[in-house]
């Protein structure tokens, strides 16, 4: 009885274990199916089938940064069952969208408080590494607009080029910095820079997720523009960011940005606040629409990151110069007019802003060629936004002993009609995207192989920490002191010596002359 009851037992689990085998078989093999079917640390999601890649959008990183989580660090995601549908882009964060540009159309789609989600490409097309590079975009803006959903910033074609693309959206505007002085009070001893937190929790959503969508959790690239690229300068040096990145780019983001000190920060909302609100508490703040706070009477360079102590504790300029930075591979770039992207007006203010250093700084300036006191306006202000901010942090990248490479993008398609001496703020994002169709005219022949080019790239770069993909020009590392400075314009791409110094070194040594 003994034997056949131990038998009766045994062949009983057997056929269970098989069973249960063939169950976990037909899951595994329905996932290795279906390439869409992803298992994140929160549950499920299906994404959707592009012609070149497959892609995932609108996956929550975080709560809801809603109700009594409004101006708190972000709290991981809460789990979910069964599969999330993820083929459409979340709200973009609560804004005020300008009337035109590629942000205009944000007024247009929905947009919410409930906005943490980010999106992701994966090439279709096998690769030689077994787990592919990823590029983690963080969107410009001037930390108060912008959208991981817009057109200008889809990964697909820098994806398919062997790479798996992210791209996120944060808070922004006095959503994400409000250092009110209530605020202040209850977050004492924790950090106030809640967009740059969100980015820290997508960064940490990527490194523990990513690997199911076959990325390298070894090997993620960080990269913005305006905006993003400070962003990036700010996860370079926050401490809370250590581990989560392998290499940095930064496209005109190293800017001329006030950084408040916390106590500055406080003290200057409290005056542009009306005493009505700067008395209120914190439930009285976050019971307030946020479309209400979009519309407090706040200078817009009040809701951009400041040095609170805990997620950053100096200038993104001094940390870097200091070596007190997190050490990896640095692409950094600027173009030649940052300036035309900008009202007029903007640049016309470089002459009082300079004051009696104005003669000496026009002198030093052709104005593009022009001579024209414009054009000069134009070019210093470029030249005090970006210029001189990305000389020293490529630099000070070099004598901490990094690889750096620095290009300048001087770059007019023959296509476009010419409104401007140069490259405006923003232009090579259609390039190195590779979305030419964003551009608003008609991509020239050269427009596609620039594309093509700036694209492969970054995307080398991303993979193995060098812009030089096989049979490219080389593109040597950057030496303030030789001509190593990449000139990307309209007759191809060279190492030049940088020109204009004794401007930009007039400009560096009065660092207060700031135009933000």
């Amino acid at each position: 009885m003994k034997y056949l009851f131990a038998l009766r037992w045994r062949t009983s689990f057997v056929a269970g274990l098989i069973t249960s085998l063939m169950l976990f078989s037909s899951v595994s093999q329905a996932d290795s199916v279906n390439p869409l079917l992803i298992h994140t640390q929160s549950g499920a999601i299906v994404g959707k089938n592009l012609p070149q890649t497959f892609s995932w959008q609108g996956i929550p990183y975080a709560k809801p940064p809603i109700g009594q989580l409004r101006w708190h660090a972000p709290e991981p995601a809460e789990h979910w069952s069964g599969i999330k549908q993820t083929s459409t882009f979340g709200p973009s964060c609560m804004q005020t969208p300008p009337p035109k540009g590629p942000e205009a159309i944000l007024a247009q789609q929905p947009m919410s408080e409930d906005c943490l989600t980010l999106n992701i490409w994966k090439p279709k097309r096998r690769f030689e590494e077994d787990r592919l590079p990823v590029m983690v975009w963080i969107h410009g803006g001037a930390f108060r607009m912008g959208a991981s959903s817009l057109k200008l910033y889809d990964g697909a074609n820098v994806a398919k080029k062997g790479v798996i693309v992210v791209t996120l959206n944060y808070r922004l505007g006095p959503l994400s910095v409000f250092p009110h002085p209530a605020l202040d009070k209850e977050e004492h001893g924790k950090a106030l820079n809640f967009g740059l937190l969100d980015q820290i929790a997508a960064l940490q959503w990527v490194k523990n997720n990513i690997g199911q969508f076959g990325g390298d959790t070894n090997n993620i690239t960080i990269w913005g523009e305006s905006a993003g690229g400070a962003s990036v300068g700010y996860l370079l040096t926050s401490p809370l960011s250590n581990g989560l990145f392998n290499k940095a780019i930064i496209e005109s983001g190293a800017l001329a940005l006030p950084e408040l000190s916390r106590q500055q920060a406080v003290t200057s909302i409290k005056k542009q606040l009306p005493k009505s609100l700067a008395n209120m508490t914190p439930a009285q703040l976050r019971a307030l629409p946020a479309s209400q706070l979009l519309t407090l009477p706040l200078a817009k360079t009040s809701t951009m990151p400041i040095i609170d102590d805990v997620s950053l504790t100096e200038k993104t300029q001094k940390a870097i110069a200091s070596g007190h930075y997190h050490h990896v591979p640095l692409l950094i770039g600027s173009n030649n007019d940052e300036a035309g992207f900008f009202p007029p007006a903007w640049s016309a203010s470089v002459q009082e802003k300079l004051g009696k250093l104005w003669p000496q700084a026009a002198k030093l300036t052709d104005g593009y060629g022009t001579n024209s006191v414009e054009n000069k306006e134009a070019q210093l202000a470029t030249d005090i936004f970006a210029t001189v901010n990305t000389r020293a942090l490529a630099t000070s990248s070099v004598k901490n002993k990094m690889p750096t490479w620095r290009y300048y993008f001087s770059y007019q398609s023959s296509a476009q009609q010419q409104k401007h001496p140069g490259a405006i703020h923003t232009a090579e994002i259609p390039y190195v995207f590779g979305n030419i169709d964003q551009l608003g005219f008609m991509p020239s022949e050269e427009d596609k192989e620039l594309a093509n080019n700036l694209t492969e790239r970054w995307v080398h770069f991303a993979k193995h920490g060098t812009p030089n993909p096989v049979a490219f020009k080389t593109w040597p590392q950057y030496d303030p002191n030789s001509d190593s400075l990449w000139l990307i314009d309209s007759h191809g791409e060279r190492a030049i010596v940088e020109q204009g110094t004794a401007r930009l070194d007039l400009l560096q040594r009065h660092p207060e002359i700031q135009l933000n």
